[in-house]
């Protein structure tokens, strides 16, 4: 038996907008992989499980999580289904478990940036900022530049040059780049990220419970 953590849904929750299916590995450690392979998420949490548990559907098992104010309890010794309840109003769900290898999961081995180029720190208020800029500029692209001694986000679609854009200075360089995002694929939790880039074309995203690894656009 054990106790979900409101933290852990919440990763849960925001791993479930990367892929809506997960293997839960024994252990503390939950990852999961974009159906594209092209974000991955790592995260440690406080619960520790006892064996594979393969969710399909990860949206609908929050869902019932939250059904259980404040603390459900899950037991996994059913080798067919997980056991969701409530001990304080003697409510019980039987959610089943999917077969494992129609779910797109994280390799193996860990993975990580073939190199380290460039490093900021990205603030939470600050992605708070440019993600409310995004809804309103409607443009798909986050460019992280070096131009004339400063480093900033910009907000643009590099395919238009007179498309609307919002900038943000994050820092200080001396060399000149230009390394672009998807917004879309900027599915962080609302925490403060030390980012570091790599020429390969793949950004790692770390604060002190997640670690996202993203892919860039190619340069064009």
């Amino acid at each position: 038996m054990t106790v979900i953590s409101k933290e852990t849904i919440d990763l849960l929750q925001n791993f479930s907008t990367i892929n809506k299916s997960i293997v839960i590995k024994p252990g503390r450690e939950l990852s999961t992989l974009s159906l594209n392979k092209n974000i991955l998420a790592t995260a440690n949490v406080q619960e520790s499980f006892d064996r594979n548990i393969p969710i399909y559907d990860l949206p609908s098992l929050i869902q019932i999580f939250n059904l259980f104010d404040g603390s459900p309890v899950i037991d996994t010794t059913n080798d067919s289904y997980l056991k969701i309840s409530n001990p304080q109003n003697r409510s019980k769900v039987k959610f089943f478990y999917s077969d494992p290898d129609i779910i797109v999961q994280p390799p193996e081995k860990k993975v990580d940036l073939p190199s380290e180029d460039i490093n900021f720190r990205l603030e939470a208020p600050v992605f708070a900022q440019i993600k409310k800029a995004w809804s309103i500029c409607g443009v798909p692209d986050l460019c992280l530049q070096g131009h004339e001694g400063a480093m900033s986000l910009t907000l643009t679609d590099k395919k238009n040059d007179t498309s609307n854009s919002y900038s943000v200075e994050v820092g200080e360089t001396s060399d000149e780049f230009c390394y672009c995002f998807k917004m879309e694929n900027l599915k962080l939790l609302p925490q403060s990220y030390d980012v570091t880039i790599s020429k390969a074309n793949v950004a790692r995203f770390s604060s002190d419970s997640v670690r996202y690894l993203i892919a860039l656009e190619p340069n064009t």
